[in-house]
């Protein structure tokens, strides 16, 4: 593993670094020790104990320096108990207000250690609150010239880059992943889950809902792409609440994921997509499976055209006026129907790619007066989350087609390519445009024959 994505911590563990700070804050002390714990595929670390700082621990006001000899003996016991158990990184204190920032001396400290220990990290706290930190580390560009300085020796300058690491803290009686996970264990294959990253694009009524259930599978890693805050309108059809209006909707589904599952690895992009394609390809190139939730034809297009140049399954989900029907498509890219495919089938979606109003196609008055019930958006949904975790475990499908009515009708169907797709069969779509064209051309030179004779 070369880097954690979260840390994950139980509040009784929490607690007991929080004396720890409290006791040496009061003194005007800096103070610290050692997090252990166990890493997950996903880049989840889950803290399992803490080595304070021992009994021959230096604290000064500026500086601390841990009981090494004493932390080897309880690491050794630890391991002894449990060989998963490793060092995860250390914690220190600061004595002073404000939010917390690595010194100088912290970052030499911590470049030194990820060479023996990639994924380790610093939880470092002030008077005020706690922040965890990683550094990435790259080549400095000045690399030619510091070997001239140095009399032309081989330089091994280095810059970091400060990361911020999530950080959570759960009640103790839900610290262990068997008990939260115990339930779906055997009915998933959360070995292979675990180590998958889901991109979902779109978080309004029927992304939300994707988003807590394949939360709620067992999923290592989801990545939340929206760019829009919760409104007032959105509440009586949406997984936030009132208490979330105004906030950012993928920061609203981010909570409700880790609070069902806080061993779901949860990250967050404020961005409109079609404005920032790069972004949305970076992001689209480390996951295993891309949502297109949105509802918006020409968001769904650009995350087509993602899907089969990059060879990542998609899954589509939509539905038409008034929530009357919806449908959920699953594609393999260059082996089932793209979104392309089936242009005219989708095009009766919603369009949300803009703003309130366009999202909807429709005047932002008529907007608030726009019906349909939030189960009604649900099912299809649910029917996407269910395909999700098939696609994601390799399970074999009869159908990548899914129809949905409010009548509670499902129909499931094997849709094939379309042989002139411009998306995913552009060679073949190519040369029918060129025969067409001649074909027009041949038309045209005979009525001007016609005409002339």
């Amino acid at each position: 593993m070369s880097s954690i994505r979260k840390l994950l911590m139980t509040d009784e563990l929490f607690m007991e670094m929080e004396k720890d700070k409290n006791e040496w804050l009061s003194k005007g002390f800096e103070t610290g020790g050692y997090i252990f714990g166990k890493l997950y595929p996903n880049g989840l670390a889950y803290a399992t104990h803490t080595i304070l700082g021992g009994p021959k621990a230096r604290r000064t006001s500026i500086s601390f320096t841990a009981d090494n000899e004493y932390a080897n003996e309880v690491k050794e016991r630890l391991q002894k108990e449990d060989p998963e158990i490793r060092l995860l990184g250390e914690f220190h204190v600061h004595p002073w207000k404000g939010k917390p920032e690595l010194s100088q001396g912290d970052i030499h400290q911590l470049k030194e250690v990820k060479e023996q220990r990639p994924w380790f990290i610093v939880l470092l706290g002030t008077m005020d609150e706690w922040e965890v930190f990683d550094i990435e580390v790259e080549q400095a560009r000045s690399t030619y010239l510091l070997a001239l300085k140095h009399g032309g020796a081989k330089c091994n300058m280095q810059n970091a880059i400060i990361k911020h690491v999530p950080f959570q803290v759960i009640k103790c009686e839900f610290g262990d992943p068997n008990k939260i996970l115990a339930r779906i264990l055997k009915v998933t294959r959360h070995d292979l889950l675990i180590k998958k990253t889901v991109l979902i694009v779109g978080l309004g009524s029927g992304g939300s809902t994707i988003a807590k259930y394949m939360g709620c599978m067992g999923i290592g890693r989801i990545i939340l792409v929206d760019n829009e805050e919760l409104e007032v309108v959105n509440i009586i059809r949406h997984e936030g609440g009132i208490n979330d209006i105004g906030k950012p909707k993928t920061q609203v589904c981010k909570q409700i994921i880790e609070s069902h599952n806080p061993f779901t690895i949860v990250e967050t992009y404020n961005l409109d997509v079609i404005k920032e394609f790069n972004k949305l390809e970076e992001l689209a190139l480390q996951s295993d499976l891309i949502v297109g939730s949105s509802g918006s034809a020409k968001v769904n297009n650009l995350l087509n055209k993602i899907s089969i140049e990059n060879r990542i399954p998609a899954i589509y989900g939509g539905v038409y006026e008034k929530a009357l029907g919806g449908y959920v498509l699953a594609v393999k890219p260059l082996e089932t129907a793209c979104f392309n495919c089936l242009f005219n089938l989708t095009s009766r979606s919603y369009s949300v790619e803009k703003g309130v109003a366009e999202r909807y196609g429709l005047s932002e008055d008529e907007l608030h007066e726009q019906q349909g019930l939030w189960i009604d958006i649900s099912f299809p949904s649910l029917i996407l989350a269910k395909i999700a975790s098939a696609l994601l475990e390799g399970r074999q499908m009869g159908y990548n087609l899914v129809l949905y009515d409010s009548a509670l009708e499902i129909r499931k169907l094997k849709v094939a390519r379309r042989n002139d797709c411009a998306a995913c069969n552009e060679k073949e779509w190519i040369r029918k445009q060129a025969i067409e064209k001649k074909t027009s051309l041949r038309e045209r030179l005979k009525r001007l024959i016609r005409w002339k004779v």
